[in-house]
């Protein structure tokens, strides 16, 4: 993943995510960098501050509730959205959001959330 600003508040999930998600991702290169190209990005990444955000207001050790809260708060306004609500890049397991997101909740829960 690329290098991005972050504010200070966001910058131990996003170390923690990178350590616990994207080490394993399978779109990231051999170096560990992001390997989407093109018009794709990364949701995680481009969603980072809403993303943590909606998983810190969630306390549950049911995972479909932090799934609840992404869809609410993140992919009813994510750009690859379809006009009839579904997600052509989540349904085709393309979405590192909806992929990764059991991981992205424990690197969560390691930086304290």
């Amino acid at each position: 993943m690329s290098a991005m600003p972050l504010e200070d508040r966001y910058r131990p999930y996003w170390e923690a995510i990178r350590r616990r998600v994207c080490a394993v991702c399978l779109d990231s290169a051999d170096d560990g960098s992001c390997g989407l190209v093109g018009d794709r990005s990364c949701p995680i990444e481009r969603h980072l501050p809403r993303l943590i955000d909606a998983l810190t207001s969630v306390r549950s050790r049911r995972i479909d509730e932090y799934v609840s809260a992404v869809d609410a708060q993140i992919c009813s306004q994510c750009r690859e959205r379809e006009g009839n609500g579904g997600c052509r890049l989540r349904d085709h397991g393309e979405c590192a959001l909806a992929i990764y997101l059991p991981l992205v909740v424990d690197a969560m829960e390691e930086a304290g959330a």
